[in-house]
């Protein structure tokens, strides 16, 4: 009898624990994330928005290059300094870029029409010659190469009576050695207007007109602009480009 007692309290707990074990099955669980929707597109929404492949295809970049300005009036260094520098003259821009071929006919002038070369830009008696020295006869009338704005008309040392005409292309050019001016700083040319008399002050042995060509101070050589030959502009558009060492790199493309 006590035998049977104890099989059924191992019976009754079995049941129980199936009992337990079923009902804890039972419990539902709370989920950790929820889903994604999906959601589908009609094929009649994707026949009204077609791709436009057009807005993809690749187009030239046009750059943005600040335009040059040239004042009207200067300040006293630059009134009378020939090769005056301003430090933001390539502050906006890499390079300037000269295209000589662009030059509109009548747009450009020879200093001194039918003149011959004396001395060319380059080393001459130990010394750097920093422009062309021409002449014809005496107190010959001397013109500007381009329209502009005279900047400096006085006197500098070596160059006598000497003018400075600034172009709207960036380019300078000098005018020296002259025995009369006939404009004065602030004053607007075109290309042809008479600058100066030709004569032999300052650092001079005979009537001429040294004439230079500079880019921000630098003179370059004249005829990397100019076929004094022919007295006509060359047909090349010049770089020039600053260097760290501050001269200035020139490239012609």
């Amino acid at each position: 009898m006590k035998m049977n007692r104890g099989l059924l309290l191992i019976v009754l707990g079995g049941l129980l624990g199936i009992c337990s074990c079923a009902r804890r099955a039972t419990i539902p669980t709370q989920l950790s994330s929820v889903p994604t929707p999906v959601f589908s597109v009609s094929d009649s929404i994707l026949a009204v928005s077609p791709i436009e492949y057009a807005y993809y295809k690749a187009e030239p970049v046009e750059f943005f290059e600040p335009a040059l300005e040239v004042k009207d009036s200067f300040n006293r260094i630059e009134k009378t300094m020939v090769g005056y520098a301003d430090e933001q003259f390539f502050a906006y821009r890499q390079e300037l870029v000269v295209d000589l071929e662009a030059i509109e006919e009548g747009a450009f002038v020879f200093p001194l029409p039918g003149a011959r070369v004396l001395s060319v830009y380059g080393r001459r008696n130990g010394r750097r010659h920093t422009g062309m020295d021409l002449k014809i006869n005496r107190r010959d009338t001397v013109l500007s190469a381009f329209d502009g704005i005279v900047r400096m008309t006085g006197w500098s040392r070596g160059y006598g009576n000497v003018v400075v005409v600034r172009h709207y292309n960036g380019l300078e050019t000098v005018y020296a050695h002259n025995s009369k001016h006939l404009v004065r700083s602030g004053d607007h040319v075109k290309a042809g207007t008479p600058l100066s008399i030709t004569g032999e002050t300052g650092r001079a042995t005979t009537d001429h007109v040294h004439f230079e060509i500079r880019v921000n101070g630098d003179p370059i050589d004249p005829s990397l602009v100019i076929d004094f030959k022919n007295q006509t502009l060359l047909h090349k558009r010049l770089v020039f480009i600053p260097t760290e060492k501050g001269k200035i790199q020139i490239e012609s493309v």
